[in-house]
């Protein structure tokens, strides 16, 4: 199956569309999603990545029999699903959840790994799915964890890479929803440190143009409404290339 789609004329690597959520492209995805989940309870489908997944599986342009990768699957339902897609895959998380071995099969496995240090062999992947990950590591590990998602990425193989943006890294944000209120514990990226930290990795090109701009004002009721959180989504694809050179030349 393949997954090539251009959505409208918004820049292909932006900020979360809660509008886009509507488009036949990513109903398709979503509504094939959500069955899974049904018929597997002990799999998720968390309401950012109703956007993030779709978006990842438009930009990643991928044939049948792609060999893929989802770095930190937790018990997501996305590993399954990129496997009823026809694409061979591997998920890994450093604390594999226990019920994910069960649905391992002949096109899907499981492994626990550490994302600073992976143990797959150079240049092995098609595109590589790291989605809302790489804001959970301490930031002094991010350039390492792109130099291994980046190593493991065959030549012209892309990076699916999606993350919390806020307006502020450094602010206090809170999850509020009827059931709990909590302080966030992991650090979103604002856009100075999405740039210094994700789009400065030599040997991986942003993939098309990319629009940072968000109305916060606007966002962040839509977004706590949304999910619970004040924060967005923002999606990025990256293409493993032979040229040493920072992002900032394609932006």
């Amino acid at each position: 199956m393949r997954t090539n789609r251009t959505i409208g004329s918004a820049a292909p690597n932006r900020t979360l569309s809660l509008k886009e959520l509507e488009l036949p492209f990513f109903k398709q995805h979503i509504d094939r999603m959500d069955e899974l989940c049904r018929a597997n309870p002990d799999l998720y489908l968390h309401p950012s990545k109703r956007w993030e997944y779709p978006w990842a599986l438009a930009r990643a342009e991928l044939s049948g029999g792609a060999v893929v990768l989802d770095a930190g699957c937790g018990s997501s339902v996305f590993p399954l699903y990129l496997s009823t897609l026809g694409y061979r895959v591997s998920a890994f998380d450093y604390n594999l959840p226990a019920n994910m071995a069960k649905y391992q099969s002949e096109n899907l496995t499981f492994t626990e790994e550490n994302l600073i240090s992976l143990r797959f062999a150079d240049g092995v992947f098609d595109a590589v799915f790291c989605i809302s990950v790489i804001e959970h590591l301490e930031r002094r590990d991010v350039s390492r964890a792109m130099a291994e998602l980046r190593r493991i990425l065959k030549p012209g193989g892309k990076l699916l890479l999606t993350t919390d943006l806020y307006e502020n890294a450094s602010a206090e944000i809170r999850h509020t929803s009827p059931e709990r209120t909590f302080r966030v514990d992991w650090r979103v990226f604002d856009e100075p440190e999405l740039r210094d930290y994700l789009l400065t990795i030599p040997n991986l090109s942003l993939d098309g143009e990319f629009d940072p701009a968000v109305d916060w004002e606007k966002t962040k009721p839509a977004m706590q409404s949304f999910h619970g959180y004040p924060y967005t989504s923002v999606g990025l694809c990256m293409v493993k290339t032979d040229q040493t050179r920072p992002l900032y030349n394609n932006i």
